[in-house]
């Protein structure tokens, strides 16, 4: 749908400073040369951008960027007043299906939001629709504010053969990773003070909360996706962070392995012990958030994002939120990544604009708009948390940062891995596969793929 965003005044604290600076002008449309128009060598300036002329800048983005599009747009139109932001949002899953078709027909927008890996991304870098952004990351010192390793996962070899390496062709400006959420009165009933903080005491208190008469795990699995999320969670607790990277962006080794087995294993046994909700592949994501949010369940794991939503409890006071717990390597990691990328497209005839635009997005002034959305922002550096609830996200995903890593997500390996994965694990749960048919079966999926790739096929 289309969704106008009202234009606002430009309220920016007294010594914060956007950075803007320098490009020449956009390519040549839709049909534009896939280098997407001349090298950006300085920042982008005003006066590049008002070289344009009154002109409309389009932006497709996934609904739930709707608030922080909400801040930036009238930051970006007083800025840079001879440019009206039109943005398109889209459900999520709608947008992941359509936005390859979309940014290769006429009338295409300038700035796109894909999906790390594979399915989506893959898709638009191999058919030369979204831009090779190099040249904006020197220009505007990303490498320096994320982090070389950080930038990776928007990487890509040559016609999208393999990621994880290669030209940047993305950005985010928030950080999103699976963690646990905890029920601070429930855990305390249980006479745990602390949350846990190592895989060990993490079981030990879904015991507890078991013998207790409590839910210990909420569970919401309807769409499969939330059951992938914890295992890996689990999964990170005795696999090694730079074998979870390696075997999802293509160059690792088996996923039937000893750590992945031990993985299903425990994973069908917390169903067997009582430890998830009962009826959790008939709750939806959103409903067990609801669930979890009214009191039910001591732990729910799953993802930074659903803080919003629980600081809308009495501010959030009532629940807290770490990082998954430790294995035996001692190492803080888990699934989680940076946020949706941010894309220009190969063929737009407003590159300074659209250059301005994301660089706006991505820079550390607005990181305080961003964390005030309960969206935690790559650039922490003074930022203020609006409750206790997002200040413990902060710290869990500076703790995942300095530690381990986010080891992405699973469905990133392979076009058809959110499905494999998702369903194979319900089997898994229920009782009708076993541990090593799960870790088969995921295997197969990549190897097809991995042989797919080799062969063009």
């Amino acid at each position: 749908m289309k969704h106008r965003l009202p234009r606002a005044a430009l309220i920016v604290a007294s010594g914060a400073t956007l950075l803007l600076s320098a490009c020449v002008p956009g390519a040549s449309g839709p049909s534009a040369p896939q280098e997407g128009g001349p090298a950006i060598t300085a920042p982008v300036t005003v006066e590049e951008v008002a070289a344009l002329g009154e002109t409309t800048l389009d932006v497709l983005a996934d609904s739930g960027e709707e608030g922080t599009l909400a801040a930036l747009e009238p930051l970006y139109e007083e800025r840079y007043p001879n440019v009206d932001v039109r943005i398109t949002v889209k459900g999520f899953d709608d947008l992941m299906k359509t936005v390859v078709n979309v940014v290769s027909s006429e009338g295409a927008p300038d700035v796109v939001q894909g999906n790390q890996g594979y399915a989506v991304d893959g898709a638009l870098v191999e058919a030369g629709l979204i831009r090779n952004l190099d040249d904006v990351a020197a220009a505007y010192g990303w490498e320096e504010q994320f982090g070389a390793a950080t930038l990776e996962q928007f990487r890509w070899t040559e016609g999208g053969a393999a990621f994880g390496e290669g030209a940047l062709y993305g950005v985010s400006p928030v950080d999103e990773f699976v963690g646990v959420f905890y029920n601070r009165s429930e855990l305390e009933k249980l006479g745990i003070t602390t949350p846990p903080k190592t895989f060990e005491e993490f079981q030990q208190a879904l015991a507890a909360a078991k013998a207790a008469g409590k839910v210990p795990l909420m569970l919401g699995n309807s769409s499969k996706y939330p059951a992938n999320q914890v295992f890996s969670v689990v999964q990170s607790a005795f696999q090694a962070p730079d074998a979870t990277r390696a075997w999802i962006t293509g160059s690792g080794e088996n996923y039937a392995n000893p750590a992945n087995l031990e993985t299903a294993s425990i994973m069908r046994q917390w169903v067997e012990q009582g430890y998830v909700v009962e009826g959790y592949d008939g709750i939806s994501p959103d409903d067990a958030v609801a669930k979890f949010s009214a009191g039910e369940g001591v732990f729910l794991i799953g993802g930074s994002w659903n803080a919003n939503a629980l600081a809308e409890v009495g501010g959030g006071d009532g629940f807290g939120f770490v990082a998954p717990p430790v294995g035996a390597g001692g190492e803080r990691t888990g699934p989680g990544s940076l946020g949706l990328g941010w894309h220009i497209n190969a063929g737009t005839q407003k590159l300074p604009a659209a250059v301005a635009f994301v660089a706006m997005l991505n820079d550390p002034s607005f990181a305080q708009q961003l964390a005030d959305l309960n969206r935690i922002p790559v650039a922490a550096d003074g930022v203020t948390a609006p409750n206790q609830l997002f200040a413990d996200a902060m710290t869990a995903a500076g703790e995942i940062r300095a530690g381990g890593g986010a080891t992405f997500f699973v469905d990133w390996a392979t076009p058809t891995m959110a499905d494999t994965a998702g369903s194979r694990l319900q089997e898994l749960l229920a009782g009708r596969i076993t541990p090593q048919e799960y870790v088969n079966a995921v295997q197969a999926d990549w190897t097809d793929f991995q042989e797919q790739r080799a062969t063009g096929r």
